[in-house]
């Protein structure tokens, strides 16, 4: 965790450097890429902490979190006490997420992807869309990823493994010396 963090603090020095570059406005770019938003170098959320302090996380989180708020619509928004609770919250449950899957759930839930908030926004029903559809869909996509991954290091070995006859060959090599 220390060396993830190490090399977060190497690219951006300080967490107002970091919320500089991870701001909202990056979520389209975020949403447009999955498999860079998933496996790419974006720190998980418990490295913020790690790298910047406990708390740090959640600073960022916030202005995510708003922008979900104001985009949707909504005539009651969150207060400061429940917006900083939901993006404690977020915190505490999904700390393996990396930022860039935040900024992917928030874009999704703003697009309509886990449903609609009527009147009001509602954190337990962010919560259970990010606990639900928005994991399960991470999840699919990571064991689809990973069985490409698979797939592609069987067909590298069998292009540069040995056939059953450069092995006779080989055997025959060795038994004659």
């Amino acid at each position: 965790m220390q060396k993830k963090a190490d090399a977060l603090l190497t690219c951006h020095s300080n967490l107002a450097s970091f919320c500089t570059m991870f701001n909202p406005d990056l979520q389209p770019v975020v949403a447009d890429n999955l498999d860079r938003a998933m496996f790419g170098s974006a720190p998980m959320l418990c490295t913020i902490d790690a790298a910047y302090g406990e708390g740090s996380a959640t600073q960022w989180l916030i202005p995510q979190l708003h922008n979900l708020c104001v985009t949707v619509g909504v005539k009651t928004k969150l207060d400061d006490v429940q917006l900083r609770q939901l993006a404690q919250m977020i915190r505490k449950e999904f700390g393996y997420l990396k930022a860039t899957e935040v900024m992917l759930f928030v874009w999704r839930f703003k697009a309509g992807h886990y449903g609609e908030l009527y009147g009001a926004v509602d954190p337990v029903r962010i919560m259970r869309a990010l606990r639900g559809r928005f994991c399960e869909e991470r999840a699919r996509h990571i064991e689809l990823h990973e069985r490409e991954q698979h797939e592609l290091e069987k067909q590298q070995w069998a292009e540069t493994a040995a056939t059953p006859a450069q092995i006779e060959e080989i055997k025959k090599r060795f038994i004659n010396q």
